[in-house]
């Protein structure tokens, strides 16, 4: 769906769908107020006689074929007056549009009264356009063809243009960062492979001038990378070990090299710890923070990142064979820690151990990594929320701030020094797992302890990477999700301020 920009008052606009935000208690002010006036007073009354209140998420749908626009939608957006509200408010509207058939859509983004309550007009207009093109992604490579969204969706709102544009710009490519995400995750297993990973690594690199390191299992053994080839042990597919390397234009003043490290697992068994039949349904998407980190990773050059950005993909299966990995085994990885192997599941720590490693060998400034690490992190937060866990107040600070500005949510959960106790083996520097209790904390632990003194942060997405019902935020479609890909962006276009 393409998103563009106009400053024509929403009455006088031409569409197959003009939508309307309208808070509680459902009085209509504002732009829709002006349309209500412009038909005569058919949307007050068409709400009061439906009951419309404004509460979040409801619509009022009323047909106005003598007007410019053909229908008319009413978008209740509750108290909510920030960015995150106009988000919804337009994915709701391209949801909407694509159930009628609607070619062409016209959303009146908020003015945002009182002044500054919801942002600033570029912060609406950025999030307006995101909501209605992250509503509009489509995974139907697979299918028959259907009937899809709108064609168009255009943007009401007043301000200065080339601030609103720049703002249009900023959302689509954040937009289709997010949507190559999804794409990677929910193609089959049989279909990513880590050298289909590798493969769209080395496209990047080629399109956007990065340099690319493809490491493979061999190389990967010499070099230490003990924990990474215990999981790739019982694959008959090559896994591989992506790092991207994303430097600025001369001239930027941030010198900090970021590391963005995803678990690129493209199918999870279990490995002799062996997942039940339910629990392995899904873990194609056992990659999510891989293809998060190549989804940011292929979106730097157009935003012109200011910052050095090293992104690591570490993909391989997790298999079961006559080489896999045994419950009990000890491995020593990259950082030169051993580690005993008490549980075969809990693998993706062990390859974001060598690659967080990895990272520090590199000199990086500080790291990020995404994974969907733990069953734990679902219990305790939702199927919406990712945990963030860090070594670093400043740093985690950061990446809030960053999800918020995106919409996804985030928390942070506590990193005691028991969590990180609880890890050491008995005969080993680490043990890989230390029992459910606080598995999402102790999984970061674990991964905390190849950072060392280097500012880390591990946000475990295990809930919001893979939606399989509808009940979260409108702008997100079923299957993969693409989460992580905007708090990234957010966090590393504000990295030069």
């Amino acid at each position: 769906m393409r998103v563009t920009l106009a400053d024509t008052l929403p009455a006088a606009t031409p569409c197959d769908l003009l939508a309307l935000p309208v808070s509680e208690p459902g009085t209509l002010g504002g732009d829709a107020a002006a349309v209500d006036k412009q038909l005569g007073g058919r949307l007050a009354n068409a709400a009061r006689a439906d009951g419309f209140t404004g509460k979040r998420g409801r619509t009022l749908l009323l047909h106005t074929l003598d007007a410019p626009f053909r229908r008319t939608l009413l978008v209740g957006t509750g108290n909510g007056r920030d960015a995150e509200a106009v988000r919804r408010f337009a994915a709701v509207a391209a949801r909407q549009a694509g159930g009628v058939q609607a070619g062409r859509l016209a959303i009146a983004v908020p003015a945002g009264e009182p002044a500054g309550a919801a942002g600033s007009p570029a912060e609406r207009v950025r999030a307006a356009a995101e909501g209605a093109g992250l509503a509009g992604y489509r995974f139907d490579k697979y299918r028959t063809a259907e009937d899809k969204g709108p064609d168009d969706a255009v943007l009401l709102a007043q301000g200065d243009r080339k601030a609103l544009e720049g703002a249009v710009g900023l959302a689509g490519i954040a937009v289709a960062a997010t949507c190559r995400a999804r794409d990677l995750v929910n193609e089959p297993a049989n279909v990513i492979t880590p050298a289909a990973l590798a493969d769209l690594a080395r496209d990047i690199a080629k399109r956007d001038g990065l340099g690319c390191r493809v490491i493979e299992l061999d190389e990967a053994r010499k070099m230490g990378m003990g924990l990474f080839a215990a999981v790739a042990a019982g694959s008959d597919q090559p896994p591989k070990f992506i790092v991207l390397d994303y430097k600025p234009a001369s001239g930027a003043r941030d010198s900090r090299t970021v590391a963005l490290c995803g678990k690129g697992i493209t199918f999870d068994t279990g490995g002799y710890s062996i997942k039940t039949a339910s629990g392995m349904a899904t873990m194609k998407t056992d990659m999510a923070g891989a293809a998060a980190v190549l989804g940011a990773m292929g979106a730097l050059k157009e935003l012109a990142v200011p910052v050095r950005v090293l992104g690591i993909a570490v993909a391989t299966e997790n298999m079961i064979s006559g080489r896999a990995t045994r419950p009990g085994d000890i491995v020593r990885g990259l950082g030169g820690k051993t580690v005993e192997i008490n549980n075969t599941d809990a693998e993706g720590r062990l390859v974001l151990g060598d690659a967080v490693a990895y990272a520090v060998r590199e000199g990086v400034s500080e790291i990020i990594d995404l994974a969907t690490l733990t069953g734990a992190c679902v219990v305790a937060l939702g199927d919406h929320t990712a945990g963030l866990m860090a070594n670093d107040q400043p740093l985690a600070d950061r990446l809030l701030a960053a999800a918020t500005a995106s919409g996804e949510q985030l928390w942070q959960l506590p990193m005691y020094e028991e969590y990180a106790e609880a890890m050491r083996g008995e005969f080993t520097d680490l043990k890989n797992s230390a029992g459910r209790a606080a598995g999402a904390e102790r999984g970061a632990s674990f991964i905390a302890a190849f950072a060392g003194t280097t500012p880390w942060a591990h946000l475990d997405i295990a809930g919001p990477a893979f939606a399989e019902d509808r009940k979260g935020p409108p702008y997100v479609a079923l299957g993969g999700t693409g989460y992580g890909v905007r708090t990234l962006l957010r966090y590393l276009e504000a990295a030069g301020r």
